[in-house]
């Protein structure tokens, strides 16, 4: 079994605790146990220490659950799974959950703004997203270097972009036609 703190050693030690929610395992890896103090034989002071990492595991699991239910409006992937697997479902998760990717880049030691390229075979490639995408960023490069009339062009593109999206996929299309 994998320690359910860091999830990357194996459990050596099994917990178990019976509560007002019922009975609660959890599995820990030597070096979560020492780092939280847990040590046997079981005195007051690992008592407090096991109620604590039962604590912790808890707030884990509620952050999970949370993380599992805000979902990307396009693509309908979860943050939890952003988060898991390191891969987007579709462009629009980098901007839906931006904070919560730039976190965990931090978390992981990644900073700055990402400097590659995109791959040759796609250099051409341009949909909605793409124009969107950029449009989004000059409007903010414009709206940070108070150029207000580059800013107004840039808004008013976007708004043309997303008025001309319908959802059968078609420009231009009036609905009330």
């Amino acid at each position: 079994m994998i320690c359910d703190l860091c999830k990357k050693n194996e459990a050596v030690i099994f917990l178990e605790s019976i509560g007002k929610n019922g009975k609660r395992k959890i599995n820990l890896c030597p070096e979560c146990a020492i780092s939280r103090g847990i040590q046997a034989p079981v005195s007051a002071q690992n008592a407090q220490n096991l109620a604590a990492v039962f604590k912790e595991i808890e707030e884990k699991e509620e952050a999970l659950d949370v993380n599992s239910k805000r979902l990307c409006p396009v693509c309908g992937k979860s943050l939890f799974a952003v988060l898991e697997t390191g891969m987007a479902g579709c462009p629009e998760c980098y901007e839906v959950f931006k904070q919560d990717i730039t976190a965990s880049l931090k978390e992981h030691g990644i900073t700055g703004p990402y400097s590659g390229s995109m791959p040759s075979r796609l250099s051409g490639f341009r949909n909605s997203l793409t124009d969107r995408a950029d449009l989004q960023a000059k409007l903010e490069e414009a709206v940070r270097s108070e150029n207000y009339e580059k800013a107004a062009v840039y808004r008013d593109f976007l708004k043309a972009l997303e008025k001309g999206s319908v959802s059968d996929g078609q420009e231009g299309n009036d609905v009330s036609e």
